[in-house]
């Protein structure tokens, strides 16, 4: 289990109850933890948890220069998803009238959504919008069926959404997103620090197009 897990993490995976639920029960044994913890830490890396604790993931120990482009890498790739995922979770309470957000390990039905869809006018119009939102949206088939699935399948791609059972299209929402509301929250916190790293990053792109 512990080459399996280890190699998961630095792959840069979440391990949670519905992804991996032997490794994440693996990893809730202190002496497990404290084994990966020992490991990762010789090359640089940590084990994390999210804040409810819902999701195992590898983290660097520290940031320097070298580690400061991937860093960058990985919330330019949370920043792009903020507006779809939002839009998403959004679309769900409405579908399922809740007054909360989904959690991890929330169970999401297909057809339950789709038949939402197809009785509320509104919910066909959030739909359609994810068309707006990028090249990963787009549809051949602009039917609701055909967007809802486009749609769930590609937050099953980014790591949202687990398909737990294939007949009845049963997903469940996995660790990560856990991990998404916390990084929102660093955003929203650090929104002035933020704001001036892209500041600079946009200046040093300029002189170096300049340069050329």
């Amino acid at each position: 289990m512990f080459e399996q897990v280890a190699t998961a993490l630095l792959k840069g995976e979440f391990i949670c109850a519905s992804t991996a639920p032997n490794a994440f029960g693996w990893l809730a044994a202190p002496d497990s933890a404290s084994e990966v913890s020992a490991y990762l830490s010789k090359i640089g890396r940590r084990l994390s948890k999210t804040p409810n604790g819902l999701a195992y993931y590898a983290t660097w120990e520290s940031v320097g220069s070298d580690q400061r482009l991937e860093v960058k890498r990985v919330f330019a790739a949370i920043k792009q998803n903020v507006r779809p995922v939002i839009h998403f979770l959004t679309f769900c309470m409405e579908a399922e009238k809740r007054d909360s957000a989904p959690a991890a390990g929330d169970r999401l039905e297909f057809a339950l959504l789709l038949k939402a869809v197809t009785e509320n006018s509104h919910l066909y119009e959030m739909l359609r919008e994810f068309g707006l939102m990028g090249k990963e949206f787009t549809v051949s088939d602009a039917s609701p069926n055909g967007m809802l699935r486009k749609v769930v399948q590609q937050l099953e791609k980014w790591g949202y959404l687990i398909l737990i059972n294939r007949e009845q299209e049963s997903y469940r929402f996995t660790g990560k997103l856990d991990y998404y509301y916390q990084v929102m929250d660093f955003l929203l916190e650090n929104e002035g620090d933020i704001a001036t790293d892209a500041a600079a990053d946009s200046e040093e792109a300029q002189g170096i197009q300049g340069q050329l």
